[in-house]
């Protein structure tokens, strides 16, 4: 055997002993859960900012929960990625910046439960792309188009209806202004419909919202009561 074919087959037998799969280099990194199924509940936010996922050089892996962290190992041929925790596989489906395990933790823990991993730094990881499709439609700015009074009668003789105005940001926080002075920066979430704020209220009020067949409405409750029906400064 020359040396030219003593190389070729070396290039061969390297090529064949390389699993196929995407370059092991392009996974490894952070991974932060963006959203999840449990018990039939969506999760995302803050709901799912305890599950976290390291994919090291070597096929070492890190899995965290709540705090408790776990070591295991990881491969991937291209289309999923095997985790393996405590000798247990979980196969996850490989996108662009992104790992989808069905069912995770169910043979560690007992519980099932879906979840969605994005890379850190990528968009993949950033809020506005992975909020399910009734948060998205919350997003941006918003200004009062009509007001009611306790009744659910025109209030507008009374105080006009662009006296509140709200943004509600990708990061699940938000600023509520009244009569021109910002009153909260509570975070907010979103179940089934109502839209709960969650922080305090200038003078002691209170805020309760509700998005119901497309009209988001916002009922401020201090010194008056008014429930305000928003239309968004885009103009949608």
């Amino acid at each position: 055997m020359n040396e030219i074919d003593f190389q070729m087959l070396l290039i061969t037998l390297g090529a064949c002993g390389k699993s196929g799969g995407r370059a092991d280099d392009a996974l490894v990194g952070k991974y932060v859960a963006v959203s999840g199924t449990a018990m039939g509940v969506t999760l995302s936010g803050d709901d799912m900012a305890g599950f976290k996922l390291e994919l090291m050089s070597g096929g070492k892996a890190k899995l965290n929960v709540e705090g408790t962290t776990a070591e295991g190992r990881w491969k991937n041929d291209d289309n999923t990625l095997t985790l393996t925790i405590e000798n247990t596989d979980m196969v996850g489906k490989l996108g662009k910046d992104t790992i989808t395990f069905e069912s995770i933790l169910k043979e560690l823990v007992g519980t099932s439960m879906d979840v969605k991993l994005a890379k850190e730094g990528t968009d993949a990881a950033k809020p506005e792309n992975f909020l399910p499709e009734e948060e998205k439609a919350l997003l941006g700015d918003w200004v009062g188009a009509s007001v009611v009074d306790v009744m659910d009668a025109d209030a507008s003789g009374e105080i006009a209806p662009d006296s509140l105005k709200a943004t509600l940001k990708a990061d699940h926080t938000s600023t509520i202004t009244y009569k021109g002075e910002e009153i909260a920066t509570p975070k907010w979430s979103y179940v089934t419909g109502t839209i709960i704020f969650d922080g305090k209220v200038a003078g002691n009020a209170s805020l309760y919202s509700e998005q119901k067949d497309g009209v988001f409405k916002i009922t401020y409750s201090g010194d008056k009561y008014y429930t305000f029906t928003m239309k968004s400064s885009k103009g949608d």
